[in-house]
């Protein structure tokens, strides 16, 4: 046989070759395409059966649950269960339309569907009306029971009939498949080039999802890792209040150690009964209304028995259609931090004791210990006119010092009743114009200015929220001040100014970032100070000079601290030796702090001032 006979017939026996299996291929995937689809369509035809055996149970138990609790919430479960059973009832009536016995079955089951939602519909009508008794015997009764049981009969002898035919087109499309087994095994070879091609994809694929995995797993280690380090308790429930996921430090607050511990059980598993039961109605009413509960502060019993002190956060879980299918919990302890406040309140009441006790000094500095010193006073003067030739030149002497002694001691007892007065006589804050307020000090320093020559001028001063009293006593010490502390033979030049502006950086108690402040400046041409003692002369009884080269007790400056500190506002100060100096108030514009009970004021005040 010569070649070109052998490759001619070589090809013809391979184009009959594969026009064969072509063929028979063909033959063999339509039939079992055919009863795949009859098979597709019996196990349809269960679903649907399924579908409507559940949609009954689900209308019979929300109507026994709206029996029970009498709560509407059951009432649309019911109303779509039973949308759902008629449409299961109508789809079956279509998809067994090729087989009128089954079809007449399904037209019986609707028809007694009909009478057992008319059975509960008439069930929910009488609890309605509070018959309780009605509705429960509605839902016992014999016909009740006759109905669900022959829709049950029915059901099953509908489901016996649906899986013979399943079972008998399954086994037609067995032996269909095995029939063609042949012919894909010859396939297969011809495939096997094409299949170690793509074998080739696949194992990237694998090696590609192995790394996706691997980095996962990363992950979720490195997540674990986290959650395991935070020192607060970070858990995770169900819906049903098991606990799904929680921390190292959780389970130490619960007694435990591992995490298989703990899943799958309830907080009743780990806490004394009174408690776990309070914190599961906690948890309950979390998940039932979806409210989050954040930062709420409560004591808490542990495992051991101990009394802790908790902040806790209760978030809700959601799906993705909106519904709670879990929570999230976040605890933090705030034991110390309570212990903190207790010692602090012991603390606070401690200091409202020793107020008290300085308010009750100060009232007996202001009458009990000046009244020797007036009476030193009096006497002094006495014996200085009725006597003053015969002590002779040293005992006037003598006289003068004592009563110049006791007048410093007046002077210094008053002093100390102001200062202790700021916040024990303090008034009410009120609107207070500034530049009214300054003139009144002028006034009273007219006599100064006229004996030192001082000019005083005067430029903006705005209107605020404030003790008026205490503006008038913080200025005119901060005049004053600027008038005393003057080179000899000069003539005092004092500048006083405010400006508003908003706090931006500067840090003030009584304000916050964004607040309209105040600054008010006094500027003189004094004799100054070193910056190195600008904290000094805020404090009582500090002076930087002698007694004998400038009056004064040292007080003056400490009051006005303590004026600023009730006003939530500070005061500082810029200077150099022979150059003057700038004192520096800022306090808020409107007022944040706390103002004193004006009624209390008016009973505390004393008329006579000591």
């Amino acid at each position: 046989m010569k070649i070109w006979q052998k490759i001619f017939l070589g090809f013809s026996l391979a184009v009959l070759l594969l026009t064969g299996i072509a063929t028979t291929t063909y033959r063999s995937t339509r039939g079992l395409l055919a009863t795949t689809q009859w098979v597709a369509h019996s196990r349809q035809v269960l679903e649907r059966h399924e579908s409507l055996r559940r949609s009954l149970i689900e209308a019979e138990n929300s109507v026994r649950a709206y029996l029970l609790a009498k709560d509407e919430e059951y009432l649309p479960e019911f109303e779509q269960a039973r949308s759902n059973a008629r449409d299961d009832a109508e789809a079956l009536r279509e998809l067994v339309s090729d087989n009128p016995e089954q079809q007449g079955k399904i037209g019986a089951i609707a028809l007694l569907i009909g009478k057992k939602m008319g059975i509960l519909k008439a069930a929910i009508a009488a609890r309605r009306d509070d018959s309780t008794e009605s509705a429960a015997l509605l839902m016992g009764d014999g016909d009740d029971r006759r109905v669900t049981q022959e829709i049950a009969r029915r059901l099953r002898e509908f489901e016996l009939v649906e899986q013979q035919l399943l079972a008998q087109r399954t086994m037609m499309t067995n032996e269909i498949g095995r029939s063609a087994t042949a012919i894909i095994v010859i396939a297969t070879v011809l495939g096997t080039i094409i299949l170690g091609v793509a074998a080739g994809f696949i194992l990237r694929d694998v090696r590609a999802r192995r790394r996706a995995e691997e980095a996962l797993a990363e992950e979720h280690n490195l997540l674990s890792s986290v959650i395991d380090a935070t020192p607060d308790h970070i858990f995770v429930k169900d819906f049903a209040g098991c606990y799904v996921l929680d921390n190292a430090a959780h389970r130490k607050f619960l007694g435990v150690e591992h995490l298989q511990d703990v899943v799958g059980k309830k907080i009743e598993h780990f806490l004394p009964r009174n408690a776990a039961e309070q914190l599961s109605a906690d948890d309950r009413a979390v998940l039932e209304t979806g409210q989050p509960v954040v930062g709420r502060e409560e004591p808490i019993i542990d495992p051991r028995g101990k009394v802790i002190w908790l902040s806790v956060s209760k978030l809700p879980l959601r799906d993705r259609d909106g519904r709670c299918t879990g929570m999230l919990g976040l605890a933090s302890d705030i034991s110390i931090r309570k212990q903190s406040e207790e010692r602090l309140e012991r603390i606070a009441e401690s200091l409202k004791r020793s107020n008290h006790e300085l308010q009750d000094f100060a009232s007996v500095a202001s009458h009990d210990l000046q009244e020797p010193l007036r009476k030193i006073q009096a006497f002094g003067d006495r014996l200085k006119v009725k006597c003053g030739a015969a002590v002779g030149e040293d005992g006037r002497d003598y006289i003068e010092r004592m009563q110049s002694a006791a007048r410093r001691m007046q002077t210094l007892l008053h002093d100390l009743l102001t200062l202790s007065r700021v916040t024990s006589r303090a008034k009410p804050f009120e609107t207070v114009d500034l530049a009214e307020i300054v003139r009144g000090v002028m006034e009273d320093l007219e006599v100064r200015t006229e004996q030192t020559g001082a000019h005083v001028e005067l430029g903006y001063l705005p209107i605020i929220e404030a003790d008026p009293t205490q503006m008038r006593q913080l200025l005119q010490n901060l005049i004053s001040n600027a008038m005393k502390f003057q080179r000899p033979g000069s003539v005092p030049e004092v500048i006083v100014s405010a400006k508003v502006r908003p706090l931006i950086e500067q840090q003030l108690p009584g304000a916050a970032p964004g607040d309209a402040v105040c600054q008010i400046m006094v500027q003189d041409n004094g004799i100054g100070f070193d910056e190195k003692y600008l904290d000094r002369i805020f404090i009582v009884f500090q002076r930087l000079h002698s007694r004998s080269d400038y009056e004064g007790t040292g007080i003056g400056l400490a009051v006005c601290r303590k004026i600023l500190e009730r006003h939530g506002g500070i005061i500082s100060a810029k200077s150099a030796e022979g150059q003057g100096a700038t004192f520096i108030v800022t306090l808020p514009v409107k007022q944040r702090m706390k103002t004193p009970d004006e009624s209390a004021w008016k009973s505390d005040h004393d008329p006579d001032g000591g």
